[in-house]
């Protein structure tokens, strides 16, 4: 069985979505957990200053670029959204 070079490698969905449960927990201290079918804007008051900053630091803590470009709110409607564009659009470091 062949090892995978993890620093050539995107990470998985599922850290993707453990760290941002984990970032937004910290940041934005919701009265309830936070899931995958969260609703970042409606739900969690999410902005788009703390958008970009939640993903700067998802970047550095997961060590990939992120391509935000063609991000827009619908991409972002809940957590598992977000989830789904960064394993689509984001590159390791």
């Amino acid at each position: 069985m062949l090892e995978h070079d993890t620093s050539t490698t995107s990470p998985s969905r599922e850290r993707i979505v453990a760290s941002l449960t984990a970032l937004l927990t910290r940041m934005l201290r919701p009265d309830a957990p936070v899931t995958e079918r969260t609703q970042l804007m409606d739900e969690l008051g999410l902005s788009s200053s703390l958008a970009l900053e939640l993903l700067l630091e998802l970047e550095d803590e997961l060590e990939i670029q992120i391509d935000v470009e063609d991000l827009d709110e619908d991409q972002m409607a809940t957590l598992a959204d977000l989830a789904d564009h960064i394993v689509a659009n984001s590159t390791p470091r």
